[in-house]
């Protein structure tokens, strides 16, 4: 398994967001946005459970979801999505009544977005995409001396 070092970019309370890089100071190579919805999960949150024996839409669902998304300029092979699976479930694998799941976004202009002026447009569209309703744009910029942009 590679090793990714992980820069946050962003920490807010329902929302964080990382670059990814397999070297000290090298380009980011994805970006991971986790985006905590603060709602139970329902079955909606995971289609491609929907009509399996077994899984019951009354009682699906546990405390809290999150939904984990990387962002690529390509596609990524079943391997590294595996890996980075990995990477994202250490973020959640201690929270027993949460459940997440985790979707890769092709950006194909990603790779020239190695910087916060850069991401953050971007950023605002997967947000929104996802329907979360916070406003990156809007944080100002020395909020980014902090551990927090709250």
């Amino acid at each position: 398994m590679k090793n990714y070092h992980l820069n946050r970019i962003i920490n807010l309370r329902s929302v964080e967001a990382y670059f990814l890089r397999t070297g000290y100071l090298t380009p980011p190579i994805y970006c991971m946005i986790l985006i905590d919805y603060r709602r139970p999960s329902t079955i909606d949150d995971f289609p491609y459970l929907k009509n399996i024996d077994g899984i019951s839409e009354d009682e699906f669902g546990d405390d809290n979801y999150i939904k984990a998304l990387l962002i690529s300029s390509e596609e990524v092979t079943q391997e590294t999505y595996d890996e980075l699976c990995i990477v994202a479930g250490g973020f959640f694998e201690d929270k027993e009544e949460c459940r997440w799941n985790f979707d890769v976004e092709v950006i194909d202009d990603f790779k020239k977005k190695n910087n916060l002026n850069d991401i953050f447009p971007l950023l605002q569209n997967i947000l929104e995409k996802y329907n979360c309703s916070i406003n990156v744009d809007h944080i100002p910029i020395e909020k980014f001396n902090f551990l927090s942009q709250e």
